[in-house]
């Protein structure tokens, strides 16, 4: 009997303790509202852990705290975006490029917020499009591809995304890749007036058919050249853009050498005609100069050569006006 007794009595204990554990709508307010007050002093992880856990005791609880799952749904949305916000206003940008893609995860798996999932959705692109730029500075050129094409998928518009992936197949020696991408860049730059966007890519197609160039110099057989692959090079290059001086040079270089005056002069003149640069417009003097003597043009000749100004040219060039054939003053 009583052996029964106690049985009962710790059969009772038991209840009476698993009825005081039990989780209530008290508990799950009383987190809530500690989420709230962690998130008004900018503690945003701790109110996130606040939300969450206010959220997991409202499913404990059950039909009862239906109202307070969905306040806190809403308050987890909310508490991203101003976590982000911070973040960016401290120009903490990679800090905030997360909390930015959670704002619009939870506001769609809550359906809850969704002018804040609106508002992130504005500020992912642009620093999508500086982590992908980053990306390829640290040669990680996948990762670069796949953050470029959300910026396209989320703004089509942004056409400094088509750059960033020229960008990235240039480095992985996708021409044809590159190409396209960067004519679609200079397109749309082309109807916003964005000059600066457009020579940055020409400067790039140059700079990579510079290297092509000077590769095929390398290799060619000084005393048995054929510039037939540098020809065919230099006229790519041109294509891509047709103001690439240094393919022009080359071209013109070349020319002479093969005794196709007339095409030198073609290709250094059309050079000439917008160059600047002191060095590039030495070099393309001094092969223009040499067409013109080769052909008998002295007069043209000299006026060539009086514009070299820069080594390696300028010595080779006085020679040549110190030749009486030329008769240069």
């Amino acid at each position: 009997m009583k052996k029964r007794v106690l049985a009962t009595l710790a059969a009772l204990i038991l209840a009476t303790g698993s009825l005081f554990s039990q989780t209530t709508l008290a508990d799950v307010i009383n987190e809530f509202n500690a989420g709230v007050e962690s998130l008004n002093e900018q503690s945003y992880e701790t109110a996130l852990a606040q939300f969450n856990n206010s959220l997991a005791l409202s499913d404990q609880v059950g039909d009862e705290a239906n109202d307070m799952k969905v306040k806190a749904q809403e308050q987890i949305v909310g508490t991203h975006y101003r976590q982000a916000m911070t973040l960016m206003k401290r120009k903490q940008y990679d800090m905030a490029l997360p909390s930015l893609e959670k704002t619009v995860q939870y506001s769609e798996e809550y359906g809850a917020q969704e002018e804040f999932a609106t508002k992130a959705k504005r500020y992912l692109p642009p620093l999508y499009l500086r982590q992908g730029n980053i990306l390829l500075q640290q040669s990680k050129y996948d990762e670069a591809l796949v953050t470029f094409n959300n910026v396209l998928e989320m703004k089509p518009n942004m056409y400094k995304a088509h750059q960033g992936k020229g960008l990235v197949y240039k480095e992985l020696g996708e021409v044809d890749k590159m190409l396209e991408e960067f004519a679609i860049a200079k397109e749309k730059a082309t109807q916003k007036g964005d000059d600066e966007l457009i020579d940055n890519i020409n400067a790039a197609i140059n700079d990579y058919y510079r290297g092509l160039i000077e590769e095929e110099l390398m290799y060619m057989d000084t005393e048995d050249p054929d510039y037939t692959f540098l020809l065919d090079i230099t006229e790519q290059a041109l294509q891509a853009n047709d103001k690439n001086s240094y393919a022009y040079w080359q071209a013109a270089s070349a020319r002479n050498k093969m005794i196709e005056f007339d095409l030198a002069i073609e290709l250094a003149t059309a050079a000439l005609a917008y160059e600047t640069d002191p060095v590039l417009v030495s070099a393309l003097s001094y092969e223009l100069g040499l067409a013109y003597q080769n052909t008998a043009n002295y007069t043209e000749a000299c006026e060539a050569y009086n514009n070299v100004t820069e080594e390696p040219f300028l010595s080779k060039a006085e020679k040549k006006l110190s030749t009486p054939q030329l008769g240069c003053e």
